[in-house]
Order: C-alpha cells, then structure tokens, then sequence
C-alpha cells in the first residue's frame, strides 16, 4: 500500500476519509488500486479502513471503525444514537450494526443508505477519539427510540457505571423529548438502567426478571450473623441469588486467601463459597445465555427456589 496511506491510516487509528487522503496527496487512482488489492476497505463512500486493521476486528470493533470512517467522511456532522455509543466502547446488544446514525444541519431526518441524518437542534457535542459526537445521555435516550430497550439499558448500565453519565443527565435529556417522538418509552429505559450491573449478560437477566413481576437487586453483599463478608452476588430476587453464566467472584476470594488458584481449586472455592451463601438461608441458581431466549423457564426456577428461601439470623445492631 502507498507509504502516505499507511502513515495516514497509522495516525487515525486505520481509518480515515478520501478527503483525508487527497489532502495528503494521493490520487484517486492510487485510492482504487488500493482497493482492488484488497489492502483496504470501503466501509462506505469516501469512508476507508485498512485491510490488515480491520481483519483483525471483532465484529463490535468494526462497526466502531466503520462509525468513525463514516464521521470522518462528513466533516461537520457529529456521531449520534448507537454509533456514538460504539465509538464510546460501550457494550451494543440488539443494535443494528449495519446503521451509523449523525447529526448534521438538515431540517429533518433523512436515510442515505446505510447512514441516518439528523438535525442537531443546537446539541451540544463532545468530541470522542477525535471525533465529533453528541454527549453519551443523549446517544443513551435516542437510542432508546430506534434500537428499544434493550439496547439502550445495557449500554446505560455500563455508563452509568464508568461514570460517563448520572441518572441526572439521562432525565434531562428526555425532557427534550416530545410525547409524540416517544418521551414515555425513553423514560422508561432510563428508569430501567443501573449502574451496579457489570455485565451485558447482568444487565439482560435483571430485565427479564423485571419483565416477569420480579425486582431484582444488583450486585448484594451477602453477610453473616457477625456481620462478616460472605460474597457479593449478581443478583438477589425474593431470597434467591442469581449469577450469571457462572460468573463467580473467584479473583477477590484469591486476594483474601493470598495466592493464585488453578482450575481444580477455582471449583472447590467455588464450592465454599456456595455452600457459605447457602448456609445463609440463600438458593442459588446461575443463568446462561441460551436461558436470556426463554426468560419464562428463568422466572419459574426463581419461583421455585423462593419456596426454600430460610429466615436469615438477624444482624447485631
């Protein structure tokens, strides 16, 4: 490939726009040939990644290099919706990967292909890696209206969680939504969102829970009598903890404990740490992924296991 494509590719992080590159002084020619030689990649027109970088991508970093491509290739438009969520590193769950949402100075939306304008209204922007996008509370809240609920409260959840937005930001942003755009269901899923949850696979389980009558609380430190630290669980729903897909505390138990733990001791601790939940009058049941798709068959064996819920001894005051 040309050496000015790779430098220009190399600083941008693989990716940059066919402006970009004639301004560095390489033709359109050079650009095609490039392309025919496979070496890089047209995420869309005037949009370019390099082969090599986006080979190596994971399918979520690909649309994330395809959005900034895209940004790149439209000065003056800003990142918006789930593309400025991807860009930020927030996880995506039911998103539309093959959608790059922007704001831009038109007078209302339009659908060019593949990319979404919108009109900025005087948004405020905060630039992400170098490009320009709207502030993380209101990627949040518009996501909620095209990609639903889901999508918005799994990617609400991290952020609230790396701080990126307070439960502050996300109401005022919705206050910006009119009813008929869909300000009910946007309240909705910033009521949902929290940001004790540390995983996708969290987040989904407690919104089924919540889906099926149950209200589930995040991330509880389990004590005993004495008040001693026993774990901290995923979830608690009517008595019962819920992990995740096995998901289980094993790094703070080697902490305590004072040394690395192999996979046959990672068991046995697992085993203890179990049993000590159990002992405090807790059922445990762990939920996978194939069960997220039957959320029915996870509130049935949460409300069997409630029926063995015991008393907990009370705590010394």
């Amino acid at each position: 490939m040309d050496t000015r494509l790779e430098a220009l590719a190399g600083r941008q992080g693989g990716m940059f726009a066919a402006h970009e590159a004639l301004a560095a002084g390489v033709t359109n020619a050079c650009l095609h040939r490039a392309l025919r030689a496979r070496e890089l990649v047209r995420v869309r027109r005037g949009a370019y990644v390099q082969a090599t970088v986006w080979q190596h991508a994971s399918p979520d970093e690909r649309y994330r290099l395809g959005c900034l491509a895209v940004a790149r290739s439209r000065p003056g438009d800003a990142l918006s919706h789930h593309a400025a969520l991807a860009v930020l590193g927030l996880p995506l769950w039911g998103h539309d990967a093959a959608r790059i949402d922007l704001v831009t100075d038109t007078v209302q939306g339009v659908r060019r292909g593949a990319v979404w304008l919108h009109p900025d209204d005087g948004v405020v922007l905060a630039p992400v890696a170098d490009t320009p996008s709207v502030s993380p509370a209101r990627a949040l809240v518009r996501t909620a209206l095209t990609m639903g609920q889901d999508c918005a409260v799994v990617a609400g959840d991290a952020a609230l969680r790396r701080g990126l937005v307070t439960e502050a930001d996300l109401v005022t942003e919705v206050a910006l939504i009119s009813p008929h755009q869909g300000r009910r269901r946007a309240l909705e899923a910033v009521l949902l969102m929290d940001g004790r949850s540390e995983s996708v696979g969290e987040s989904r389980t407690r919104l089924a829970l919540r889906r099926l009558g149950f209200t589930p609380e995040s991330q509880v430190v389990l004590r005993d009598s004495g008040g001693h630290f026993i774990a901290r669980v995923d979830l608690v729903v009517d008595g019962v903890v819920l992990e995740f897909d096995g998901q289980v505390k094993y790094a703070r138990q080697r902490d305590a404990e004072d040394g690395s733990a192999g996979p046959e001791e990672v068991v046995w601790l697992e085993k203890r740490r179990e049993d000590a939940i159990r002992r405090l009058g807790h059922p445990v049941e762990r939920v996978i992924w194939s069960e997220l798709a039957r959320p029915g068959l996870i509130g049935a064996r949460v409300r069997s296991a409630s029926a063995l819920v015991a008393p907990l001894a009370p705590r010394p005051a």
